[in-house]
Order: C-alpha cells, then sequence, then structure tokens
C-alpha cells in the first residue's frame, strides 16, 4: 500500500449520523475508537462551527448541537495551527511537519499548499491580513518567519532573526511565536528572543522597530479593535499597551499594565467594544477579567481540570475542554452551555483483549481505562486513576475477572465482576510503573518500574509482595514465556534480561551482537551488506530493545534493535534472525505475536522526511522473515498491539489518541490453539 499524494479537492467526509467509528479510516482499517488528541480550536467568524485540530484530522462541529458534521485533513492529521480569514472564507490549517494549506471553506477546495522549511518545522502560528491578501506563519523556534500572497502563492516577505537574539541553545523555546499583521497591512509584529518583539516592513523586509521592556518572552500580540493600540503579553503575565503610530518612533514607551493573577494558562480577546479580556485556568476553575480595570467579569467551575479554553471572535462565548469534554460556556452564564463534545482522549498507551475476546481494554495517559463490547464498540466501563503518570500498561488476569494497570508508582487492579468496587492498590515501588505483567496461570503479577525494579505479587494470597528485584535501569516493557516459568524484561540501557520467576534470579542476558552469518538477515540486501561492512569493523550495537515479546510455543523471544527486529532462540539465547525494517520506517515501538504462532506485528514510530503521511504497521511471517502485509495507519507512533484470542483482530493504539481495528482474517491461516 502507497500512501495517497494530497488533492487539490479537500478531503472531506459529511456526518449524517453521531457514530463516527468508521469515518475516513485508512485503507483497511475496520473501525476507529477515538477523535484524536486536541491540539488547536478556532470558532468560525459566524459563530455555526467549531473547528478542532487532532492529531488525526481535523473535525467540524455545529455549535448549536456540539455534532460533528464534518472531517477534513485525515490524509496526514497532526494539526498544529488553525486561523480563519476574517470574513470566514479561507481558514488556514497548519501541521507539526511544517506542512500549510489555505483552504475555500465554502467550496471545500485547497487554494494553496506551502511548506516551512526551519530548524522546527512545526506551523505554531498563521495570521491572514486584515485586506486577506496575504498570510503569514511562525515556526516552533525563532525561524523564520514567511510571508505568501494569497491569490499568486508567491513568497513576498521572509524575516528571520538577527544572530545577536538568537536565544542560547540551553535556553527553552516558547510554545509559540505569536504573530500579527498591522491594521493597514504593511508590517508584521512578531516576537523575537530576549523578551522581545519587532517589527518588520513587509514590502522592503526590514525591521522597523525592537521593543523591550517584558521580563519574559512575549506569548501574545493583539490590536484593539480600534486599531489604534497594540497589547504585548509576557509568559509572566505582564502586560504592555502600545500606541500604534509610535511603534516605530526612536523610542516608543508602552503604558504598563499587570496582571491581577498573573498565570502562564491563560487566553486573551478584545470584545466588541474594546474591553480586553483575558481568561485564566486553575484546576477546575476559569476566571475571565477586564484586563485594565482589574476587575472580575465571569467565574466557571468545571466539571474537569481544565486543560484548553479559548475566546470565540467576538469575546462573547469561550470553548473550554478537559480530558473528556469541550463545551462551549457563555461569559455572564454561571455554567457551560450543553450539550458536551465528548471522544477526544488523550495518547493511548495500551490496548488489550480479555481472555474470551468479548471485551477491548484501552489504558490512557490521563489515567483512564476504557472498557468497551468488542461486537457494538460501546463504551462499557471506565476506570480512573488520580496521579501524575500515564497508564502505559494493562493486562487481563487468565480467567478474565482482573484487570491491572500501571499508573504512577502504585499497580492497580480492579475485580472485573465488582466494577463500581475501587481497586485493590499495590503500594512498594519507588518510581513511576511502566508495565504490568500476569502470569500465564494468573497465580502472580509482576510489575516493572524507571527503576528497572520488578515486584513479584501472590495474586492467590491477596497480592502479598514476594520479592523485589534490585535496580537495575528504567524498564520499557515485560513478558510471561507460555510456561509462566520465565519472563523478559527490556531495559533503557541495558540488554533485555531473562528471569527465573520463581526465584527472582536472573539466568540470561540476549545477545545484542550483530550476527556474522548473512543469511540470518531478511530484508533489502543493499541494507544487509552495509550491516555486515559494520560487524567486519567492529562496531557494536549499543541500542537495546524498547518492545519486547515471546512467540505463543516459547521459542522465540522478539525485540526491535536500531530498527531491526531481533529473534533470539530461547535455549540458547543467541539471536536466530534479524528482520531488517525498511529504509525511513522508524524504529518498532510495538510488537505482537499472532495467537497461532506463525506471524509477528510490529508498530513503527513516525520518522519524518520520509514521504509518508502515515507509520506503518507490518505483518511479519515469523519463519521466513517475510513482510506480507503493510497497513499504513496512524499519523504517529504506535504505542501498542494486541490480536484478539482468535487471532482475526488486530487492534492499534497510538500516541494520536485513537485506537484502529484491523480485520486480520484475509492475512492469517488461523488455528485452533487450544
Amino acid at each position: 500500500m502507497q500512501n495517497r499524494n494530497p488533492q487539490t479537492v479537500l478531503q472531506k467526509t459529511s456526518i449524517n449520523n453521531t457514530d463516527v467509528t468508521t469515518l475516513a479510516l485508512p485503507e483497511e482499517a475496520i473501525a476507529r475508537l477515538g477523535r484524536g488528541i486536541v491540539t488547536p480550536l478556532a470558532f468560525s467568524p459566524d459563530g455555526k462551527y467549531l473547528a478542532v485540530g487532532t492529531k488525526i484530522g481535523l473535525w467540524w462541529y455545529e455549535l448549536a448541537t456540539m455534532q460533528p458534521v464534518a472531517l477534513w485533513e485525515t490524509e496526514r492529521g497532526m494539526l498544529s495551527a488553525l486561523k480563519f480569514s476574517s470574513d470566514g472564507a479561507m481558514l488556514a490549517a497548519g501541521n507539526s511537519d511544517g506542512g500549510i494549506k489555505i483552504w475555500d471553506v465554502q467550496n471545500h477546495r485547497c487554494l494553496m499548499e506551502k511548506q516551512r522549511m526551519g530548524r522546527s518545522d512545526r506551523a505554531s502560528v498563521l495570521v491572514f491580513s486584515p485586506d486577506g491578501q496575504c498570510f503569514a506563519s511562525s515556526g516552533g523556534r525563532y525561524d523564520a518567519v514567511y510571508v505568501w500572497h494569497l491569490e499568486t502563492g508567491e513568497q513576498v516577505a521572509k524575516f528571520t532573526v538577527d544572530e545577536e537574539l538568537q536565544p542560547p541553545l540551553h535556553r527553552r523555546p516558547p510554545p509559540v511565536i505569536p504573530l500579527v499583521f498591522s491594521p493597514d497591512g504593511k508590517s508584521l509584529i512578531g516576537a523575537t528572543p530576549e523578551n522581545t518583539f519587532s517589527v518588520w516592513d513587509i514590502e522592503t523586509g526590514e525591521r522597523r522597530a525592537h521593543l523591550t521592556g517584558h521580563s519574559a518572552i512575549v506569548i501574545y500580540l493583539l490590536f484593539s479593535p480600534c486599531g489604534e493600540f497594540l497589547t504585548s503579553v509576557d509568559w509572566n503575565g505582564g502586560l504592555h499597551k502600545w500606541e500604534v503610530d509610535k511603534l516605530t518612533t526612536k523610542n516608543p514607551q508602552p503604558l504598563i499594565r499587570s496582571m491581577p493573577e498573573a498565570t502562564k494558562s491563560v487566553d486573551y480577546t478584545y470584545s466588541a467594544d474594546g474591553v480586553l479580556l483575558a481568561a485564566m485556568a486553575s484546576g477546575t476553575t476559569l476566571t475571565v477579567w477586564d484586563v485594565e480595570r482589574s476587575k472580575k467579569v465571569a467565574t466557571l467551575t468545571h466539571k474537569e481540570i481544565i486543560w484548553r479554553f479559548l475566546f470565540s471572535q467576538t469575546g462573547s462565548q469561550l470553548v473550554v475542554g478537559g480530558p473528556d469534554t469541550l463545551q462551549t460556556w457563555n461569559i455572564g452564564d454561571p455554567a457551560p452551555q450543553p450539550p458536551a463534545i465528548r471522544g477526544h482522549y488523550s495518547v493511548c498507551g495500551s490496548v488489550k483483549f480479555s481472555p474470551d475476546g468479548q471485551t477491548l481494554a484501552a489504558g490512557y495517559w490521563s489515567g483512564e481505562i476504557h472498557l468497551r463490547d468488542i461486537q457494538e464498540l460501546k463504551l462499557q466501563t471506565t476506570f480512573k486513576c488520580e496521579g501524575l503518570r500515564g497508564i502505559r500498561s494493562i493486562d487481563f488476569s487468565p480467567c478474565g475477572n482482573k484487570l491491572a494497570a500501571s499508573y504512577d508508582k502504585i499497580v492497580r487492579v480492579w475485580d472485573l465482576r465488582k466494577p463500581e468496587a475501587p481497586p485493590i492498590e499495590l503500594t512498594g515501588h519507588q518510581a513511576g510503573l511502566f508495565a504490568v505483567a500476569f502470569s500465564p496461570k494468573g497465580n502472580l503479577l509482576v510489575s516493572a518500574d524507571l527503576n528497572g525494579v520488578l515486584g513479584v505479587w501472590d495474586v492467590e494470597h491477596d497480592y502479598e509482595l514476594q520479592m523485589f528485584t534490585e535496580e537495575t535501569d528504567w524498564i520499557w516493557s515485560i513478558a510471561f514465556s507460555p510456561d509462566g516459568k520465565h519472563l523478559v524484561s527490556a531495559h533503557h540501557e541495558r540488554s533485555a534480561q531473562l528471569w527465573d520467576i520463581e526465584n527472582g534470579e536472573q539466568i540470561a542476558e540476549l545477545s545484542l551482537n550483530r550476527p556474522r552469518d548473512a543469511t540470518k538477515y531478511k530484508g533489502d540486501d543493499r541494507q544487509i551488506q552495509r550491516i555486515l561492512r559494520h560487524v567486519e569493523k567492529g562496531s557494536v550495537d549499543k541500542r537495546t530493545p524498547k518492545a519486547i515479546a515471546f512467540s505463543p510455543d516459547g521459542d522465540l523471544i522478539a525485540g526491535d534493535v536500531s530498527g531491526q527486529i531481533r529473534l533470539w532462540d530461547t535455549t540458547t539465547y543467541e539471536i536466530r534472525m534479524v528482520i531488517c525494517l525498511p529504509q525511513g520506517c522508524g524504529r518498532a515501538e510495538a510488537l505482537t505475536f499472532s495467537p497461532c504462532g506463525q506471524y509477528l506485528v510490529s508498530g513503527a514510530s513516525w520518522l519524518g522526511g520520509t514521504g509518508t503521511d502515515k507509520v506503518s504497521i507490518r505483518l511479519w511471517e515469523v519463519a521466513t522473515g517475510e513482510n506480507i502485509a503493510t497497513f499504513w495507519s496512524h499519523p504517529t507512533d504506535i504505542q501498542s498491539l494486541a490480536f484478539s484470542p482468535d487471532g482475526t483482530l488486530l487492534v492499534s493504539g497510538s500516541y494520536d489518541g485513537s485506537i484502529l481495528l484491523w480485520d486480520m482474517k484475509p492475512y492469517l491461516s488461523l488455528i485452533d490453539t487450544h
């Protein structure tokens, strides 16, 4: 399968009902769970729609009903910036790779497509000139600012930061570089390093002014509706108000104001009658201030911790979002306006099927676990954890009655027969947990943390702690052998370790040495010859496996090392086969064997600059190392993969906040594994 080339006509999928599980799917996927992590938001100027940019694409929601009416831009996704023209006729959309498209909203056609070429490709801010003739873009660092003419597509200006203004390399860059056109459209104002901002002349490309006075990086620039004043706001909440006609004079002096409660979680706008408003979030509370009067205008108490919020064009409305919802709020009303948008989840860290194949569990970095009926894909149960770290590993007990999750330093175990009951909490780890696994017999539960400690818990005796191993280093993942006697652990800076789980002793370390035997390599001949030349020169592979998996028959252990899937023999612990991933394919972040053991599936991480819009999920035949199928799946890293017990379904969880289901019946030779 190949990635499709961008189309001149906008990929827009209209929605006639609320079931969006089959909407704009990647080729050969059969369902999607989750609408993608929310990135930029934008109200349409006419107040009818909310554009929600996500890592999978651009959702259009009707504000009156909060129902999705269309999904655009799914070919790449990873949206990082959105901006409507003042009349609402055009929409600019930028992504994390620096791609920018300008769309005719009414006719759903792409008017222009541009690509940023700076050190940080991400398009962070997009702005239209007041007359709609030009648009500009800044990047993720203090890279070049580009200005293009909308009718001709020509680059009319490029502004760069002088070397003396470049921040030190160790200094963290701002999240966005704010830009704004002057009211007459002749100048562009943008933030520059050392807590300053500059005014550039678009026609000549010259810096006309360099303004100082802020004590932190400038994160907001906005003009008053009358066009007479420019407001600049810094990271610490410091606010300066400037007279526009004096910006380019020799020593412009601002009218200085301070925020009543400085915070980094803030959004600014001018109301229709020229009042400068600031919205600030703290926990579940959102406060709107009249800035110049230092007066509270409104306060909202949300049901969730507030993650994001944005003013509407007129300043009369806000969209407020938490881990699970997006809602609008009319300023002055005591509560958000119903209904809410749901389904935009955080990073999916782990997916697992129940032993009977009837339930799909997904653990998210937000601390939530979702249980869904696999037939209807309906959300049945949600478990929530409170803490600082996300869920990266979940596992069902072999009987299917228990579900364990790694979260913070505590192992939590739910009794699925009593979903309303609180989980059992297993404490003792001194570092965040990355992996949990039940033994095949269900009598043990093993947990692994960032210090490299394995905890072994006796399930049959009220989860009594049997042992902690000594500290090694960060453990990414663990897997039991089918007979339950051995456990393999993948470490951050060491090779994978094999443990005798009964006595907690390390019995082997998997070899990282590249084989000299060319017949053990599978893949592109030129790539194999290049590897063998490195072997002859004595080069040592220092990369270690991240994902690790036992084959169902227990004969093999699979792990990814430096873009190669290695298969170790569990008798000799030597490498039996090396599958070389294709050029341009990121390392395998996730691995799983099919229940029949004949196939291995790998899920890649995103690797930029390869010309692909999606990352790959690859199906390998274990006996030959042949790549028999490739699915171009998520727009970014695959975090987890799981087969259904009968091998007919594959599920992939991604950093994009979504889960995809794949029908494997056309590819697998299914056998009775019982």
